[in-house]
């Protein structure tokens, strides 16, 4: 498997460690709340932690007594009830073995555990981002995983529905901050869900997956393959593959199949041996190519996710390529007769296959004429910055290579285009008079730069270096917009 090697800037948070004095490092936690230091027989079994409101009342008068701790005005009152409530709700089912070790969740009473995970729910939809560096609300989130750790392994459906929605929720409550806490201790047990004859578990578990697999795209390497090996060890990607497999729209609901898909996606982009498994499979390839070609657009858009993290490997990007049903989907999924969401797919999935030449060849040879007229629309679609993004960097990777896509880029006035880009100013073929100065067009330009404006020039150098004698647009006398652009960049 290839080493990632992730930029500076997106290096998990524990790459930086914290710099605090020796002093203050084991107290910080309880020197929030104004005390010193537990005595040596706080973690005897006898010296239990007091009930969760008692400790709740006496939290708060400490922090009205003017406690000395950065951050504690964000425990209100509310805060502080549903975090008391919380540990009230745990301490039924949450214990260390013989009182001693790592705390366990140890109750398979249904109830207790439905009731743990309200409070749960409650809890973190009173969170902030400035809460989650705050020592007690680490503790509670720490034991919330340790809750989900136990109750997803229950046989329980609707325990486990309400265990894996409640999981979701927690990523998106704490976002990156995620990667402070052994999380793969869920990831396993969502891993076995999958595979649920339940469908609403094996949905619920899928999003939740999904959910935190995003969130740690940019975690260590280490963490990825820890990560990996869990996903193998549960038999993940065949779970998935098998669902994907046997979908049915009469017998299944439509989440059950863009769940999964989702999941799979973000597997294939996350870890590449991954890959192997989806497109050496010529079933469940044909399964995929008939969900694209289907009506629902939601489906589709997802589908296209999916092969373009499929077509990161080679192997992968050759057998969508030799699919001639398929790429004639694609090009005209590219088209202006389809929704802005799935045009922006359509041409994601195109950068991913015109990475190479041959890419490039096989892609544009047949099928130049419909890509370009896409192309095109999608860069004169001024209301829509994305889809207009997307039209230049397809274009881009496009031209970098010679072929005869370049007179088809000519004569759908690809350098019109590009200078309405830049003026906001659309021209026709008939008013080639009001074309702006050098100085005027240079002024507009430095005035009014867009970060879509590096595109353009790209772009234009492209065609510059690949234009041939036969369609030069300046010797014909057709032109005015491409001479303005030149002598702006010039």
């Amino acid at each position: 498997m290839p080493t990632t090697i992730w930029p500076t800037k997106h290096l998990p948070i524990w790459s930086s460690p914290l710099k605090l004095q020796s002093s203050t490092c084991v107290s910080l936690p309880l020197r929030l709340f104004g005390r010193s230091p537990p005595p040596p027989d706080f973690r005897r079994p006898h010296a239990m932690r007091p009930a969760a409101s008692k400790a709740a009342g006496k939290e708060k008068s400490r922090r009205k007594g003017g406690g000395a701790g950065a951050g504690e005005h964000l425990l209100t009152d509310r805060v502080l009830s549903l975090r008391a409530r919380l540990h009230d709700a745990l301490s039924l089912g949450l214990a260390r073995s013989d009182g001693h070790g790592a705390k366990k969740w140890q109750s398979t009473d249904a109830g207790i555990q439905s009731h743990a995970i309200k409070a749960v729910t409650a809890f973190l939809g009173c969170l902030s981002t400035e809460m989650l560096r705050l020592p007690p609300i680490k503790e509670s989130i720490s034991d919330i995983l340790v809750l989900l750790e136990g109750v997803l392994q229950t046989k329980n459906v609707s325990v486990l529905i309400q265990a894996a929605d409640v999981s979701s929720k927690l990523v998106s409550s704490i976002g990156n901050s995620i990667r402070q806490y052994p999380i793969l201790e869920i990831v396993s047990p969502l891993s076995c869900q999958l595979s649920a004859h339940q469908l609403p578990t094996a949905i619920s578990c899928a999003r939740a997956m999904n959910y935190i697999l995003n969130s740690l795209v940019t975690a260590r390497g280490s963490a990825h393959a820890e990560i990996l090996e869990t996903l193998e060890r549960t038999n993940a990607v065949a779970s998935i593959v098998s669902a994907l497999q046997s979908y049915t729209p009469d017998i299944h609901p439509l989440s059950y199949l863009t769940e999964m898909i989702s999941l799979l996606r973000t597997i294939l982009w996350i870890w590449p041996s991954s890959r192997y498994h989806v497109w050496s499979n010529g079933n469940l390839m044909g399964k995929l190519a008939h969900y694209c070609l289907a009506t629902e657009t939601m489906v589709v858009a997802k589908v296209l996710r999916l092969y373009a993290a499929l077509a990161l490997c080679g192997h992968g990007a050759m057998i969508l390529l030799k699919n001639e049903v398929l790429m004639a989907k694609i090009c005209e999924l590219v088209g202006m007769s389809h929704p802005s969401s799935t045009r922006i797919e359509a041409f994601k999935l195109c950068h991913v296959l015109l990475r190479s030449s041959k890419g490039c060849s096989q892609l544009m040879t047949s099928r130049c004429q419909p890509i370009v007229e896409g192309i095109i629309d999608a860069m004169r679609a001024k209301d829509d910055k994305l889809l207009v993004t997307e039209g230049c960097r397809t274009a881009l990777l496009v031209l970098r290579y010679a072929g005869n896509h370049h007179q088809c880029f000519w004569s759908n006035a690809i350098d019109k285009v590009l200078y309405s880009i830049l003026t906001g100013r659309s021209l026709s073929s008939h008013q080639s008079d009001k074309v702006l100065c050098d100085d005027e067009l240079f002024d507009m330009v430095s005035k009014n730069f867009m970060d879509i404006h590096p595109y353009v020039w790209d772009i234009l150098g492209y065609l510059v270096v690949h234009c041939t004698e036969d369609h030069h647009p300046v010797r014909k006398g057709k032109g005015h917009s491409l001479h303005a652009l030149i002598s702006c960049a010039w």
